[in-house]
């Protein structure tokens, strides 16, 4: 779901790319991920994985992790930080070449299905198994399986989420807010643009932050771009209504946003919060991990929400989730070994990486000991891993990636081409009126998932 994630490439260069990679890779064998022999003439097999996991301390875990597999077994491993941003146009661009990945990291279903359209994508549902099954991934509902195929295998949870501060509110004599009336309300009174003060922050900037978090404002108020034949019904008499009433929603808290918002992404939303320049942020459990870290004294003076409903009955939250997929290269079955080998012996050393923020997509993880009594996971229990469960469970959860009847390519491409993004950025930043952006942006989409 969502770390360190960079500026999403405009779909342009991501087709572009695409279109490239079929050029050297489409129709044809994959190319050798390593190659030559080792002294007793055994073929040598390199592994290389993207790891969108950035971070140095998730990326020790995944470089130690191969360093002792390629102790094992022979395999060497070699993992490789890429962005999130960056990582779809990446794998197209060098797959079919000595430089492919063989596995990768990513925080969306929407890669998933791209590339398993392009046929550059292997099963994993044996993987799933000798985890656990489906039962165990919260009874599949983070699987997302294509044609009756899973083609990931889910770490964590991501949601994307409200964070506020108690005190702050406190002497406002303000509660959390429950309605669409009160979180406005919050967010005027927590601000005070003389002393740099504002009452909250989200995401405007036209990348992945804000196809993720600021999309929570639809799904509070039901906001679905396909129905259950694949039309767009973002402008249809029925939607369209409730998609003007969200971006309204937006254009008001705008104004009690800072001016950063109009390009903010993914580090402003935890540098706005931890700097204590705003009373409200939007993310995942990343940012208890940066509170803890950075600024302590914060631990006990925040509280997590759901985007609320308009009339308070009820929560919503972003879906989110990170997986490992494995690509289809002439070593395959090698790769599916090391990873089954990761999620059985190495996952929780991973989890505990930037543990808040690593909410186990296994129920057996988030049930053991082991993982319970990691220390960050002990301290924040209260207050940043049990409300996350409790969204997990009660709130309605949705993305852009995964509407839609069935996991499909089609959703993808809106992720990819950053069209809702851009939807936001016209009614805040450009002051258009909402009616006539909505049905520009269901045109645009129509004409993108016929292309």
């Amino acid at each position: 779901m969502k770390a360190n994630k960079s500026t999403m490439v405009a779909v342009s260069l991501a087709l572009t790319a695409s279109l490239v990679s079929g050029c050297l890779g489409g129709g044809s064998k994959p190319a050798e991920s390593g190659g030559g022999t080792d002294a007793s003439g055994h073929k040598n097999v390199t592994i290389r994985i993207a790891s969108t996991e950035t971070g140095a301390e998730s990326m020790k875990v995944l470089q130690d992790a191969g360093k002792e597999y390629e102790e094992k077994t022979g395999v060497k491993v070699v993992a490789e930080a890429v962005p999130l941003a960056d990582v779809y146009t990446k794998i197209n661009a060098t797959y079919g070449t000595s430089s492919q990945y063989s596995a990768f990291l990513t925080g969306y279903i929407g890669h998933i299905t791209l590339l398993e359209k392009q046929g550059r994508l292997t099963p994993v549902d044996d993987i799933i198994e000798t985890l656990g099954g489906a039962e165990d991934f919260y009874d599949g509902h983070i699987l997302f399986p294509i044609n009756g195929k899973v083609y990931w295998i889910p770490y964590d949870y991501n949601l994307g989420y409200g964070y506020v501060r108690k005190d702050w509110l406190a002497e406002k004599g303000l509660s959390t807010p429950k309605t669409w009336d009160e979180l406005v309300n919050a967010a005027k009174q927590l601000t005070d643009k003389d002393a740099n003060q504002y009452g909250l922050i989200m995401p405007l900037k036209a990348d992945d932050s804000s196809n993720w978090l600021t999309s929570a404002l639809l799904w509070a108020n039901d906001v679905r771009i396909f129905d259950d034949q694949w039309n767009v019904i973002l402008d249809s008499p029925e939607m369209k209504p409730k998609v003007v009433e969200s971006l309204n929603l937006l254009k008001e808290l705008f104004q009690y946003m800072p001016t950063k918002a109009a390009n903010a992404s993914y580090s402003d939303m935890t540098e706005a919060f931890v700097g204590e320049q705003v009373g409200m942020s939007f993310y995942s459990g990343r940012l208890v991990d940066i509170v803890d870290s950075k600024n302590p004294k914060l631990a006990d003076q925040f509280e997590v929400f759901g985007i609320p409903r308009k009339d308070g009955n009820g929560v919503a939250a972003s879906l989110g989730y990170d997986s490992m997929a494995v690509l289809q290269t002439n070593h395959t079955d090698e790769t599916k070994k090391f990873v089954e080998w990761f999620y059985k012996e190495k996952m929780i050393d991973f989890l505990n990486s930037v543990p808040v923020h690593y909410f186990p997509a296994q129920k057996s993880i988030y049930e053991s000991e082991k993982w319970r009594n990691l220390p960050n996971i002990k301290k924040y229990w209260e207050t940043g891993v049990e409300p996350q469960y409790k969204l997990l469970t009660e709130a309605t959860l949705h993305s852009i990636d995964t509407d839609g009847p069935t996991t499909d390519e089609r959703p993808g491409k809106v992720f990819q081409s950053l069209i809702i993004p851009k939807m936001f950025q016209r009614v805040t930043i450009n002051n258009e009126d909402p009616g006539k952006v909505v049905d520009e942006t269901a045109k645009e989409i129509r004409s993108l998932i016929q292309r």
